[in-house]
């Protein structure tokens, strides 16, 4: 099907790290000069390559127009970067995006929070990090960042403008918690960042976003096995462990798959994974793009899972290669799907490398989206998601107390199907 460069249906592309700013390039004219140089390869690149050749009806001469126009009236490199930024926000694309050259220096604030439903709600603090010390507690619930709304629809872009477009060592979070609206102030601690370093890789992308690099649980993949039931936590797949992780519970006679938080990855890998699962060759997806469209099919491999049950758990982060798997899964028939709704984020996307002189250079990113993928049944997910055959949605207190209620649903459902009579049972 897709060539290998295509292959991918990642979020956002992983950033680039430069060993300095734009502001490090010269004065503030400089700066400008730099800045439109950047927007202009930015709009090159996506109207060369979205997927959309009408560019979804917009002016696009006009957005660039717009957006260097408010980089020559810039006062700062963020808010110059916020002007290119805003011109690709305008196509309304969850894979389209734009990296530009990362700071030396990234604030970091110590906490996780993602989407429970339609709330936005604390599920990791780091010992003593900003947010410990600044009295944020799991299961808060963040309705605002910095005076922005934290919704479930923006957080993730908010948490990307103040890390990557103006990144800030001081984040105001607005919070309820027992009823009661607060507001916590938390200074970040500086992490600094030497030399030239280049990161392709989506999940280390997202783990910077997220502040995942600071809790080594959300790297690992895991995998164990308990009364006959298999457990593999799968956070990506940009790599083949998650095939490998899949091999450590090949004698279980019931698999939990668990892609919570998992935000994509590679086309080819999640082909590969979905194997595991059929007896045989089946259709996953239809990938359409500007000229052509391709089949995305699930081809049987061993140790095969065909006839095992599986429980497939999902949350509001599991989004593009993650959803395609969950999805396939209840088309299928071949399991359930329990947790919270997906995120809607299903686009096949490319990574676009830029690069602005050589001595020092400035490298930047843009992630477009080059095609879309439609199910079987003629589905589009995009924006839509996929709706679990289970909800399971963590509580407040759950998340205080560190427990998963959605784990042992899925656990217990599936082992409720072992104990019916049948050859799952009889494995």
């Amino acid at each position: 099907m897709m060539g290998s460069s295509l292959r991918s249906f990642c979020l956002l592309v992983a950033a680039f790290l430069l060993s300095g700013t734009l502001s490090a390039q010269g004065n503030l004219k400089g700066n400008r000069d730099l800045a439109k140089m950047i927007a202009k390869g930015v709009s090159g690149v996506l109207e060369k390559n979205f997927y959309d050749a009408k560019m979804k009806g917009i002016d696009w001469k006009k957005a660039l127009d717009d957006a260097e126009a408010k980089i020559g009236a810039s006062n700062s490199v963020g808010e110059m970067y916020a002007a290119i930024d805003e011109m690709v926000l305008k196509l309304d694309d969850s894979h389209t995006s734009f990296i530009p050259p990362w700071q030396t220096q990234q604030p970091r604030f110590g906490f996780q929070m993602k989407a429970f439903g339609e709330t936005v709600r604390v599920y990791q603090i780091k010992d003593n990090s900003p947010a410990a010390k600044g009295g944020l507690k799991l299961g808060d619930t963040i309705v605002g960042i910095d005076g922005i709304p934290a919704d479930r629809k923006r957080y993730l872009h908010t948490l990307k403008f103040y890390r990557f477009i103006q990144p800030a060592g001081v984040m105001v979070l607005d919070l309820v918690r027992d009823g009661k609206q607060q507001r916590i102030t938390l200074q970040a601690d500086i992490h600094t960042r030497f030399g030239l370093e280049m990161v392709y890789d989506v999940s280390h992308f997202f783990d910077e976003l997220r502040e995942a690099e600071s809790f080594e649980e959300e790297h690992r993949f895991e995998y164990a096995e308990h009364d006959g039931v298999g457990y593999v936590r799968i956070p990506n797949f940009e790599v083949d462990t998650a095939e490998k992780a899949l091999w450590k519970v090949k004698d279980s006679r019931a698999l939990v798959v668990d892609l919570r938080g998992n935000l994509g990855g590679a086309a080819d890998v999640l082909e590969r994974f979905a194997g595991y699962f059929h007896k045989d060759q089946t259709e996953i997806l239809k990938a359409a793009y500007r000229d052509k469209t391709e089949d995305m099919i699930a081809k049987p491999r061993q140790p095969s899972f065909w006839d095992v049950p599986i429980a497939v758990l999902v949350d509001s982060e599991s989004a593009s290669a993650s959803e395609v798997f969950a999805r396939h899964t209840q088309l299928s028939g071949r399991g359930i799907v329990i947790g919270d709704k997906t995120m809607g984020a299903v686009s096949l996307a490319r990574p676009f490398v830029q690069k602005i002189g050589a001595d020092p250079a400035v490298f930047y990113g843009v992630q477009a989206t080059v095609g879309h993928g439609t199910f079987p049944d003629g589905q589009d997910i995009e924006k839509v998601g996929v709706t679990p055959d289970k909800m399971c949605i963590p509580s407040t207190y759950a998340l205080a107390q560190k427990k998963d209620p959605c784990l042992e649903m899925a656990m217990q459902a599936l082992k409720e199907k072992l104990n019916q009579p049948g050859p799952a049972a009889q494995k």
